[in-house]
């Protein structure tokens, strides 16, 4: 276990700064505590290409789950000091903070506030789980709230790359090693709050009861039919009943809804329906029923860069042929997602989970296939370095977009 900002998070940071600069890398912390180990390249006018992922975990572990990610760019670059590589770009490795967000919710957090998503106040001020702290706080605890504006204009890079686990079972069904993941689901987390009237559950006839636990019954079931209709996936993890009792009519009733569909629109229908049929249960009890749903995070949907997915597609299949690999969408959130509101070219890779089990003790991903990951990851970024060298070379500063321009370079 190594909860975001802990003794134990600190210790591993630790670890991963001393190995960096054992490895030739500037290490730089900023202002949300994500930490860049940067191996500038011949270009010093240019923004590094970064391998992002993070260190923290889940209460019960996981020892693949982000962790892969960093791992792997470490590797990648003790691999360009000990061969001589030289990069056009360079190659920064970035641990993000708080991206499993157990201890801070919502997750992703120091990759939100450096693309602009989310404000850094409101990222500090955030409470712990167990309301006794701050995400700020505790961040000056273990000392590494850095100097640096967590803020992609001001610390910019050229494009972000992350290797994952794939944290479901598409891949090992198929027999795959890698996963080219071309999108990722958008996320809502809702925060819902149903006020009733607490009474006595032998005196009180139906007719007369304005029930919150069963108000939001009826909301847990409508969001299951609206999973089912839409193809989307949404959970009610937690449900609060303060004051419970057997033969007490519940008068408060707070629970989370979680929604993931990889179409905004989607996702803005099925919150749409969620509030209308809150309203309309409101009104039926003539409003001695009330609703309060409050959005507490958003993880955009997004298609990762066309260009990106091209050289992972490449590199798999001079790595472990045509048929061992898969495009897939991602339906867990990652730091990626976030970053990619930066407008910065982001792809990811995915490798197999055992038994698609993740965020717990039995989490596995077998040796060879970590390896086959991180040579992809690797031979995705020597393509594209290549690719800004040769922009470079033709005295561009745009991207090349259609089919056309990309074969080009391909």
């Amino acid at each position: 276990m190594r909860l975001a900002l802990t003794d134990e998070d600190r210790s591993v940071r630790e670890w991963f700064r001393e190995t960096a600069e054992d490895l030739g890398c500037t290490v730089t912390i900023d202002e949300m505590g994500n930490m860049f180990a940067t191996l500038a390249g011949e270009c010093t006018t240019v923004a590094p290409i970064a391998i992002g992922s993070h260190l923290d975990t889940q209460p019960a572990g996981g020892r693949f789950d982000g962790i892969l990610g960093v791992l792997s760019g470490l590797e990648i670059l003790r691999c360009i000091k000990e061969t001589n590589v030289k990069l056009f770009a360079g190659l920064t490795v970035i641990n993000w903070t708080n991206e499993e967000g157990a201890r801070f919710s919502p997750g992703c957090t120091g990759a939100a506030v450096w693309s602009g998503h989310t404000p850094l106040k409101s990222a500090l001020d955030r409470a712990s789980s167990c309301a006794t702290t701050t995400l700020g706080h505790e961040l000056n605890k273990i000392s590494y709230a850095g100097k640096l504006a967590c803020d992609s204009r001001k610390n910019p890079i050229s494009a972000h790359l992350e290797l994952h686990i794939e944290q479901g079972s598409r891949l090992e069904d198929a027999s795959c090693s890698i996963g080219v993941v071309n999108e990722i689901q958008g996320i809502r987390w809702f925060r819902v709050r149903v006020t009733g009237k607490r009474a006595h559950s032998g005196s009180t006839p139906l007719a007369e009861r304005a029930d919150a636990l069963v108000a939001a019954s009826k909301i847990v079931v409508l969001v299951e039919e609206l999973c089912i209709k839409y193809g989307a996936f949404g959970t009610v993890g937690t449900m609060n009943v303060p004051n419970a009792s057997p033969n007490v009519i519940s008068g408060e009733t707070n629970f989370s809804i979680d929604l993931r569909h990889p179409r905004e629109a989607t996702l803005s229908e099925m919150e749409d329906r969620i509030r209308h049929e809150m309203a309309i249960l409101s009104t039926a009890k003539e409003e001695r029923l009330s609703f309060q749903m409050n959005r507490i995070w958003h993880s955009p949907a997004q298609a990762f860069d066309p260009l990106l997915l091209e050289y992972i597609a490449q590199s798999a299949a001079a790595r472990c042929g045509h048929d061992r690999y898969q495009s897939l969408r991602s339906h867990a959130g990652h730091d990626s997602a976030l970053v990619a509101l930066a407008e910065v070219p982001v792809a990811m890779i995915f490798v197999p989970s055992k038994g698609g089990i993740s965020h717990a003790p039995e989490e596995w991903t077998d040796k060879q296939d970590c390896i086959i990951g991180a040579d992809v990851l690797y031979n995705t970024v020597l393509k594209y370095d290549e690719y800004m060298r040769c922009c470079s070379q033709h005295q561009t500063g745009e991207r090349l977009g259609t089919r056309k321009m990309l074969e080009s370079f391909l």
